[in-house]
């Protein structure tokens, strides 16, 4: 049985190039996965596939990003494939191809060539991936913020025709007086996260993610005052119940 797999990364994004690609190869069902190159685990229709293909079944695939992106994983494919007799093949880089080996040639690429020219192809596929996060992190920086600090998207609008707020509110902002103090001595470790979740009423990931945010970008001074001993005061970049 031959089988095309073809997956893109969003639903937006259109797969029809690697179905025609696909058809001209003579495959007898294509699967179509709507889902990050990420990684394996998450894909239902890839999950789907490795349990119905048997032995001498073939998989064709495009190229070796439409695979995957990671190489760990790639490479932990292709010796799951290798074990369970599968063999793949791609459209666009057949050196790669691990169709059974009938000639000394065939078994010389298997065992030397294939090896390398998969990590590398790998590598290069996983890199691109860092490449378009560190693109996608240099576009946000340099968007719009409101008077609140908060990301202003360039393309999502409003009805009022003012710009859509990027990513998730930020609770900081709202935060009142006593739970900043609350924090400030779950910081100083005065109290235990479950106590600071409790009298706070925020999530341990907001308190985590603020006391991140905060040590990162330190945004923090040190206080002396005396009582008994000299304690230090942690505060959170607004004024400190201590004052």
């Amino acid at each position: 049985m031959r089988y095309g797999y073809a997956r893109v990364s969003t639903r937006e994004q259109d797969e029809a190039r690697q179905i025609k690609a696909l058809k001209n190869k003579g495959v007898q069902e294509i699967i179509i996965e709507k889902a990050s190159g990420k990684n394996f685990i998450d894909r239902q229709e890839w999950q789907k596939l490795m349990a119905k293909v048997v032995v001498d079944d073939v998989i064709v695939v495009k190229s070796l990003d439409r695979l995957g992106r990671n190489n760990a994983e790639i490479k932990e494919t292709f010796e799951l494939l290798s074990k369970k007799q599968v063999y793949l093949e791609f459209i666009d880089n057949d050196i790669l191809n691990t169709r059974k080996p009938i000639t000394e040639t065939d078994k010389l690429n298997q065992k030397l060539v294939h090896p390398i020219i998969l990590h590398l192809l790998g590598y290069f596929a996983e890199r691109e991936r860092e490449l378009i996060r560190e693109r996608q992190t240099e576009a946000y920086v340099q968007l719009e913020v409101d008077s609140k600090g908060r990301k202003l998207s360039n393309k999502k609008i409003n009805k009022d025709g003012s710009k859509k707020i990027c990513g998730r509110p930020n609770k900081v902002e709202n935060l009142t007086k006593k739970q900043k103090d609350i924090i400030n001595r779950w910081i100083l470790k005065a109290i235990k996260t479950s106590e600071a979740v409790q009298l706070t009423g925020l999530s341990r990931s907001t308190l985590f993610r603020i006391k991140k945010n905060v040590l990162w970008a330190g945004k923090y001074f040190i206080k002396l005052y005396f009582k008994t001993t000299l304690r230090a005061c942690f505060a959170l970049n607004w004024k400190s119940s201590y004052d």
